[in-house]
């Protein structure tokens, strides 16, 4: 019996296929489609609780699929590197409904033994990532590739019927280790910049809806005749650690160019650190990554509170 591949989805390599595409593609090419959804109770591990767990409900409307392996890999930040990838849980297909009550509950002490890393030495930056690998009944396996119109894909993300609520697969999730900030670090701070970039006072905040972001905005300066008021960036507290994801500080040069920050490298300064009891002075290192606006040099700025 000929069955419909509806749509694929292939995020991995950015194709977008149009729906026409989709079903020129589909229909002769891949001999079963499935579908199958992860949702986890949580997407972080928090490292102030005891043995923190995360619960897994799984979802699929189709009856097709013999297994799911569950991969787990583990990035340290500290030697900037990731474990192998080992097997963490392996689901019978048999069990996976889609009324919400397939659900499997794993605790941070299993995945840190399934990587052989001794739980307690965890720290800020270290995240776990999982793969879902999925066995169909007919042998077939997601992710793996596909042949389409002549061309090899990987399908790391597929959506094979669009119906109800359960319309894609699952292929990855990320759980970075994070602690529970106890000292408020907001107010007014004198910041001082080794790079004499930022100066004088600025106002931190708390984001919304991350507790252990915040934010500020101040002067920069890069000399007299270039002085730039409301400049600024959000960080994050991390057990210790200080953390800037990659973002503009709300200048720009031109054609889309921007002034960035990130984290400073491991190897230079690493990222800053701060006192969760203590949040009258810290330290934030950031590297200006984009020299080709502004940057290629790493900074050090610490903040004093008033």
């Amino acid at each position: 019996m000929k069955k419909t591949l509806y749509s694929i989805l292939l995020f991995s390599l950015g194709i977008l296929f149009a729906c026409e595409e989709q079903g020129e593609l589909g229909l002769d090419e891949s001999d079963e489609g499935f579908n199958f959804r992860m949702v986890p109770s949580a997407t972080s591990f928090n490292l102030a609780d005891e043995d923190p767990s995360v619960t897994f409900t799984m979802y699929s409307e189709t009856d097709n699929i013999k297994k799911v392996n569950v991969i787990v890999e583990l990035y340290q930040f500290l030697n900037d590197a990731k474990t192998w990838r080992f097997n963490l849980a392996e689901i019978d297909g048999a069990t996976i409904k889609n009324d919400g009550t397939t659900k499997i509950t794993i605790p941070l002490s299993s995945f840190a033994n399934a990587t052989g890393i001794d739980p307690a030495t965890l720290g800020g930056g270290d995240v776990f990532t999982i793969y879902n690998v999925v066995e169909l009944e007919n042998g077939n396996v997601y992710p793996d590739t596909l042949e389409l119109g002549g061309k090899t894909y990987i399908n790391t993300e597929n959506s094979f019927y669009p119906s109800g609520g359960t319309t894609s697969y699952t292929g990855q999730l990320n759980f970075p280790m994070v602690c529970s900030v106890s000292s408020p670090f907001t107010g007014t701070y004198t910041v001082t910049d080794d790079c004499d970039l930022f100066a004088g006072e600025v106002v931190l905040s708390t984001v919304a809806g991350n507790p252990v972001q915040r934010a500020f905005t101040g002067v920069w300066t890069i000399d007299p005749d270039n002085v730039f008021p409301g400049i600024g960036f959000k960080f994050d507290l991390t057990c210790g650690r200080v953390f800037v994801q990659t973002q503009s500080i709300g200048l720009g040069c031109g054609g889309g160019s921007n002034v960035d920050v990130v984290t400073s490298a491991i190897e230079d300064f690493g990222p800053g650190l701060y006192d969760d009891l203590d949040d009258s002075e810290f330290t934030v290192n950031v590297r200006y990554p984009n020299a080709d606006c502004f940057g290629g040099f790493d900074c050090r700025l610490t903040f004093t509170k008033k």
